[in-house]
């Protein structure tokens, strides 16, 4: 299987040899090493009693819950189901690996690609994952990067436009800005609004607004991956942003899937090469990646 028979791969390096890099991650980025909804038992049954039937959408189902008090009970069970889960994390398993190949092959294309200007050397990755994955990746393979969330919010925003400078060869260096959009463990963000989370919301809302500007800038880029298009906040802003020439690549884990219907026709889709033998997209767009800064090594 090859993924890049998926896309036209000269248009893409042309896209992203000046272009704004972005990465929108959902809860299937993880692929098998965090539990997914289907696995949190606890959580689910108490949904699927507070609701009278079986939980569809759990973000969705959320809001149908009228009683903060029981709302809050399930957001107690599943935040400490997820965290057993992420506690057992095996950080050498396949699908971490996978996530640290990406970023290893976006640093090189960042690297390799040298008609960037100062601000192309940021990376934004945008999350609705509670979990530190994605920074612990980071750490593993030794990039620079720091970290937006609700949580610490009020001492890192002045980091939303950082960039890193080797002093030493005297050039900046690839720096990753991973947004936590809906908060993390120790302050988790629900995705709707009411009346007992207006601090937290504003903090979500001003990494979202930070999130419409980058994605707004010329020649920007946005990857999704493992996202199936549930947060209507998020779907809104790349709509927005589309229309200010957001070119967006939106990896499918299954082919039949089906988002928005107004995204999906304006959004570049990566389907599976072979959908009956579905592969961790994560591993499709680290080759759409790496197929980029390889060719331009050849070149």
């Amino acid at each position: 299987m090859n993924i890049l028979r998926e896309i036209d791969m000269n248009v893409v390096s042309k896209i992203l040899s000046s272009s704004h890099i972005n990465f929108m991650l959902g809860a299937g980025v993880n692929g098998r090493a965090v539990p997914q909804m289907k696995d949190l038992a606890k959580t689910r049954e108490l949904v699927k009693k507070i609701l009278d039937r079986d939980v569809v959408n759990f973000e969705n189902d959320l809001n149908e819950i009228t009683s903060q008090i029981k709302k809050n009970q399930v957001m107690k069970i599943f935040i400490n189901e997820l965290k057993e889960g992420i506690d057992k994390i095996d950080i050498n398993s396949e699908d971490i690996k996978d996530i640290e190949n990406l970023l290893q092959s976006v640093n090189n294309l960042v690297i390799q690609t040298e008609n960037r200007n100062i601000t192309m050397k940021q990376v934004n990755i945008y999350t609705t994952n509670y979990d530190s994955i994605v920074e612990d990746c980071l750490d593993r393979t030794g990039l620079l990067y720091n970290v937006i969330s609700s949580s610490n919010y009020s001492n890192h925003d002045k980091f939303f436009e950082m960039i890193g400078y080797d002093y030493r060869k005297k050039k900046h260096v690839p720096t990753y800005l991973v947004s936590k959009i809906h908060g993390d463990l120790s302050d988790p963000i629900l995705p709707n609004v009411n009346k007992y989370d207006d601090t937290l919301q504003s903090k979500r809302f001003e990494i979202l607004f930070n999130m419409r500007a980058q994605l707004s800038r010329p020649n920007s880029v946005l990857f999704i991956i493992g996202y199936s298009g549930g947060d209507k906040h998020i779907n809104s802003l790349i709509r927005d942003c589309l229309s200010f020439g957001l070119t967006v690549y939106w990896f499918k884990y299954d082919n039949d899937d089906t988002i928005t219907e107004d995204l999906e026709q304006r959004v570049i889709i990566v389907n599976q090469s072979n959908n009956n033998e579905k592969r961790n997209t994560t591993i499709n767009c680290k080759e759409v990646i790496e197929g980029l800064w390889r060719d331009q090594l050849e070149e």
